[in-house]
């Protein structure tokens, strides 16, 4: 069972040692500090706020909570974005291992480990199910390496727990607006077989919605089903179509071919139709050289954001993993390319048939 906790709008984000507001979400930064970071929340024993070493451009946030379920506690997570967006000159991107955090110069002055601890600390404190909350920032180098490991460990077996749930099996997905605040006709299904680009997964949206410790996850009935191997659902298309102001009409939440999920903005990779191959490839946001379509990450994720662009489909590395990864376009018998880090990754999961028809570049 999931705890209820308060609307997010009732959380105090006033913080003396920055100025903090919801209006400053959705600001960018253009040019500033880049910092490295991570997210990781877990159930455990202590109270108050840990600064481990000193500040040079890492930032690990490890919090420790007591009180709620292993579900809830995922939620928590996606508060940490929630809140530093709120801090005027500071821009907080993606999730999980790849967090990174762009601080304006002219707010650098404030945005200090101990500032960053404090908002934590006091918003994951006024969740009334929480009974104790330990706020580690991690600056120490050394350390730094060894928590995130462990929260890369915990995520994995987060996702390895989710992938068991199938679509089938709920009557409500989750919808993430989040992206909204930059793309107005973006919203992005997330089911138990289709984590975010982003990286949200299933369990990490419903336990959000369910604590409203974050306002950017809306329930969205499955309701009947059109295509079960394309993930074509009838009130997700009237959801989608309401929110995407018209501009989306269908939405199969397993292809890149046919009627694709929007891209948001902080996808972990994108998957790209190649013509002359007839075959997919894939691309991480780490790789900087061009793709076989002649074009890189970015200059591909500026043509597609925000816009339903058959061909092209923004995706994360859990979906990667998914039973589900494009199904609707026969999945990874339709791969040819992949860059290095996806290479990587995939190696885990995929048999040596598959394997072997899927290039890389070295």
């Amino acid at each position: 069972m999931l705890e209820r906790a308060i609307d997010p709008t009732k959380i105090n984000l006033e913080e003396d040692c920055i100025e903090m507001d919801e209006l400053f979400v959705g600001e960018r930064v253009r040019e500033g500090f880049e910092i490295k970071g991570f997210e990781l929340a877990e159930i455990g024993e202590g109270d108050g706020i840990e600064i481990v070493g000193e500040f040079n451009g890492l930032l690990g946030i490890h919090v420790i909570v007591s009180g709620i379920s292993e579900d809830s506690v995922q939620a928590i997570e996606g508060m940490f974005s929630e809140i530093i967006n709120r801090m005027k000159g500071v821009e907080y991107r993606f999730r999980k291992e790849n967090v990174r955090i762009l601080v304006s110069q002219d707010a650098m002055e404030f945005f200090t480990p101990e500032c960053v601890g404090k908002a934590i600390y006091d918003a994951v404190k006024e969740i009334p199910a929480v009974k104790s909350v330990k706020v580690r920032i991690i600056c120490d180098e050394d350390e730094f390496n060894r928590v995130i490991e462990i929260a890369r460990a915990i995520h994995k077996e987060r996702e390895e727990k989710l992938k068991r749930l199938k679509e089938g099996d709920v009557n409500t997905f989750y919808a993430c607006l989040s992206c909204q605040v930059y793309l107005p006709n973006h919203a992005c299904v997330i089911t138990p077989e289709r984590p975010s680009p982003c990286g949200t997964i299933y369990s990490e949206a419903r336990a959000a919605d369910e604590l409203k410790i974050v306002h950017y996850y809306n329930p969205v009935n499955r309701g009947k089903v059109i295509d079960s191997n394309a993930g074509e659902y009838e009130e997700v298309n009237e959801f989608i179509r309401e929110k995407s102001n018209g501009t989306v009409e269908r939405v199969k939440l397993h292809s890149a071919l046919s009627f694709p999920p929007s891209t948001g903005n902080y996808a972990e990779a994108i998957v790209f139709y190649i013509p002359e191959k007839g075959g997919f490839g894939i691309v991480d946001r780490s790789y900087k050289k061009k793709t076989p379509i002649g074009l890189t990450f970015s200059e591909i994720e500026k043509l597609i954001v925000g816009s339903q662009v058959e061909g092209f489909v923004g995706v994360s590395f859990a979906y990667l993993a998914s039973e589900s990864f494009l199904k609707g376009d026969s999945g990874w018998r339709k791969v040819v390319w992949v860059s290095p880090k996806i290479y990587e990754f995939i190696m885990d999961f995929l048999p040596a048939e598959i394997l072997k028809n899927i290039e890389t570049s070295t």
